[in-house]
């Protein structure tokens, strides 16, 4: 739902294309139009959700300007810690129509067009409005993935902006969808980042999305624009309809939609190979359960930064931390010792805490990734193995 960098030009260079004073903004003609743009999925991560947009066109002033919330400066010397840290300031940021049509057409996006159907007072008001939002000590915003981005800025814009009152048919939705539902269906083609995603997304997610939460994504904001109703006037829609004002190409689809699981399966199948040949000879190959334990201990180290040291809000209460968490990192460093009860004593709680958590899986209150269950299973056999061969006292050497 945003665009790759910031957009330079600013709202000054277009009250001056248009033959506006410093002094106000520009009186729009009959003329003018006031439309929300949609813009299909990109290829890129940063563009897979959609973008929306809006357009204030007046053919009689030349002004054709499109506001965009969906702005970030990279020129910011703090620009990759905030992000990470969920401080990034997002920025409503001023192009010409043509200047955002055409990094559109370079993306092979489609856009669609919804004009409002508002009078000229209103036009005016929402222009007026948009203006003062643009000026430099206003245009920043603190975003947030879910409830304050690019397509909520435009829905409260609009809600707020117009007196009269917005009536939406929520009807039109698939209702009932938690956050981390919605998301999903754009993340298909890109199987690694759905369960990156997956991964770090904690229970907040999981809440049930009301019809105007829904509005988060631009696609379905769309929808509901384009079946709102006045609420004083039930037979006068909010926009006619869209259309379709850019014709883009589809993306391909993806042939690894699957990826992640096959990579787990494999990782079974070598802990199974592993397992088998360490009962037989009575002895623990340590280097795989390093590399087991310590990947995942990293993983854990990721989740709780994103749950304790981050502002995002929905990284917290993350359940996946009852099985990725920091303390596997500790316990691969005495895997290095030959006498160490600690090991053992670790093992004994880590078991039943994975094999209780794999058998109640589909019963979590978080969606938790189904397509990392065999890696998971990997950790339990491998659990298993150390407390079956490992002795109170003794560890067993080095195999392999």
């Amino acid at each position: 739902m945003i665009k790759k960098s910031l957009i330079l030009s600013t709202l000054l260079a277009i009250i001056f294309s248009a033959g506006i004073r410093a002094q106000g903004s520009l009186q729009l003609s009959p003329e003018a139009r006031v439309t929300l743009l949609t813009c299909s999925p990109g290829d890129e991560l940063y563009s897979v959700f959609g973008h929306s947009a809006i357009r204030v066109e007046d053919p009689l002033t030349g002004l054709d300007a499109v506001f965009n919330y969906g702005t970030f400066d990279f020129s910011d010397p703090n620009f990759y810690a905030n992000f990470v840290r969920g401080k990034l300031n997002y920025i409503l940021s001023v192009s010409e129509f043509r200047h955002f049509e055409y990094d559109y057409l370079m993306e092979g996006r489609y856009i669609w067009e919804q004009e409002l159907n508002i009078d000229n007072r209103e036009k005016q008001h929402l222009f007026d409005s948009l203006v003062i939002n643009a000026q430099p000590e206003n245009r920043y915003y603190l975003y947030d993935f879910f409830f304050d981005n690019c397509a909520t800025r435009i829905r409260d814009i609009f809600v707020e902006g117009i007196d009269r009152e917005i009536v939406f048919n929520y009807d039109v939705l698939v209702s009932g969808k938690s956050f981390r539902e919605l998301l999903m269906p754009y993340l298909t083609e890109k199987p690694w980042a759905r369960l990156g995603i997956n991964l770090a997304l904690g229970l907040p997610s999981d809440k049930t999305a009301t019809g105007w939460d829904y509005m988060f994504l631009p696609d379905h904001m769309m929808t509901l624009f384009e079946d709102a109703r006045f609420k004083s006037e039930q037979t006068v829609p909010f926009t006619p309809g869209s259309n379709l004002i850019l014709e883009g190409r589809d993306l391909p689809r993806a042939l690894t939609g699957y990826a992640p699981l096959w990579v787990f399966i494999i990782v079974l199948l070598i802990t199974i190979y592993l397992s088998y040949r360490d009962l037989k000879k009575g002895a623990v190959s340590w280097w795989f359960d390093r590399v087991i334990f310590g990947v995942t201990g990293l993983l854990g180290l990721l989740i709780a930064f994103l749950w304790f040291g981050t502002d995002h809000q929905v990284t917290v209460w993350n359940l996946n931390i009852i099985w990725a968490h920091p303390f596997h990192l500790l316990i691969i460093f005495f895997m290095s010792y030959k006498h160490h009860h600690l090991i053992r004593y670790y093992f004994m709680i880590n078991l039943p805490i994975l094999v209780l958590l794999l058998l109640s899986w589909p019963l979590n209150p978080q969606a938790l990734p189904w397509m990392i269950i065999p890696f998971v299973i990997s950790m339990a056999i491998r659990s298993a193995l150390v407390l079956k061969i490992v002795k109170p006292g003794i560890i067993p050497s080095l195999t392999g």
